[in-house]
């Protein structure tokens, strides 16, 4: 060593070359990744992120949670959101019919890989008008009803929020609690916790029972899809919007949002569909969009519905899990229609094609819209499970350049 350098040396401190030399010692003797690390988000803010997570094997799902500290059971009627300010997964929704009545948020942090609720549930035996005759539920504060939402749960970040454009048909309390008119959409209030009815300027809101709803993060709009029309709320938030009559669904579809191409993609459909119908909205809120089928070439991918779908920002495409349906007969001779397995497909709305993922293959998933693409992992995240047990949640990394590897 020359003297220049010696006499570098000799200032820097003595417990950081020990802290120094300890770290690398540890390095070299283990391949093991810590579990959380601190990485800058597009907020110029520091978040801890899952090793586990950026450093997964490509292509195929992992199982990051069992869920059995959930203290919940997923309802397959139930829809989710991811809140990107937070990276977390967001799910409200339940089966009704008079066996469930989950109206609670359920949150999963997949750093530390932990479920939590935001508040307890409340009784049907709260549920009643308010005074515009909005159907409410709850004690010290308001709730929505227990209610099927679909695909029409929505991250809203200018608001922060989420929405709910859905309603509790399937609720047996639906149509039975005395001067009950309204049914409205809902906003949750992430910061304080707390529910709202979103007022639509004192009119009746549209619902989008079994239907779909999206954000357009690039006009600051949120649309929703039925079979009878478009529907959006513009950046004022004040009022729901009809844009066209124009429809080609029935139900049980799932949409999502291309970023890339600022257009909306909806899959699947109530009597079974591989076509993927493409909705350019209009320039502002209100104006009307174009609808385009497309009919993929690529791997063949099931003709299926209610499954799920998410669009992922790094790659520009779509991933969607859809199943393996065909006709069968129960214990009493009634035939139904049954799911053998689902497979994982991408969507490239660019080449219009799909492409099979070899190993993506999953047990039935039944009905489903809780996948979510998880922007600082670079995952998508796929919560599975039924009402007979806890929720597990699946990661997927995806790297199109070994996809058929």
């Amino acid at each position: 060593m020359n003297d220049n350098n010696e006499q570098k040396w000799k200032r820097i401190p003595i417990a950081l070359l020990v802290t120094v030399s300890v770290v690398l010692a540890s390095l070299s003797c283990s391949s093991e990744l810590p579990k959380t690390i601190w990485h800058p988000t597009g907020s110029h803010k520091e978040k801890k992120l899952n090793s586990k997570l950026l450093h997964q094997q490509p292509n195929l799902w992992v199982k990051l949670s069992n869920g059995n500290d959930s203290g919940w059971h997923r309802q397959e009627h139930a829809g989710a959101a991811y809140d990107s300010k937070r990276g977390v997964i967001l799910i409200f929704g339940s089966d009704t019919h008079g066996i469930d009545w989950d109206n609670e948020i359920h949150e999963f942090d997949p750093v530390t890989e932990k479920w939590t609720t935001h508040y307890r549930r409340a009784g049907k035996e709260t549920y009643r008008a308010d005074q515009a005759g909005n159907a409410v539920a709850g004690t010290h504060k308001i709730l929505p009803w227990a209610m099927h939402t679909f695909n029409n749960v929505i991250y809203d970040p200018e608001r922060d929020a989420i929405v709910v454009t859905s309603e509790p048909q399937h609720n047996p309390m639906f149509g039975k609690v005395p001067n009950v008119t309204r049914h409205p959409t809902w906003v949750y209030d992430l910061a304080a916790h707390e529910w709202r009815i979103f007022e639509n300027k004192g009119k009746v809101s549209p619902n989008f029972f079994a239907a779909a709803s999206v954000y357009d993060p690039d006009r600051d709009v949120i649309v929703a899809y039925k079979n009878s029309g478009v529907w959006e709320i513009g950046p004022e938030r004040d009022e729901w919007i009809k844009v066209t009559n124009e429809s080609h669904h029935e139900i049980h579809f799932t949409m999502a949002y291309d970023a890339r191409r600022k257009k909306i993609a909806a899959f699947g459909d109530y009597f079974f569909s591989n076509d993927v119908w493409v909705y350019t909205p209009g320039s502002k809120t209100g104006d009307k969009g174009v609808w385009e089928k497309k009919i993929p070439a690529g791997d063949e991918c099931p003709k299926g519905r209610h499954f799920p779908v998410a669009f992922d920002t790094d790659n520009g495409v779509f991933l969607l899990v859809p199943g393996y349906w065909h006709h069968d007969k129960d214990t009493a001779g009634n035939i139904k229609i049954v799911s053998t397995k689902n497979s994982t497909f991408v969507y490239d709305l660019e080449t219009n094609r799909y492409a099979k993922l070899p190993k993506g293959d999953m047990e039935p998933l039944g009905m489903n819209y809780t996948m979510v693409y998880d922007t600082y992992h670079h995952v998508f995240l796929l919560v599975t499970g039924d009402s007979g047990g806890p929720p597990t949640v699946w990661a997927l990394k995806l790297e199109m350049k070994t996809l058929h590897d």
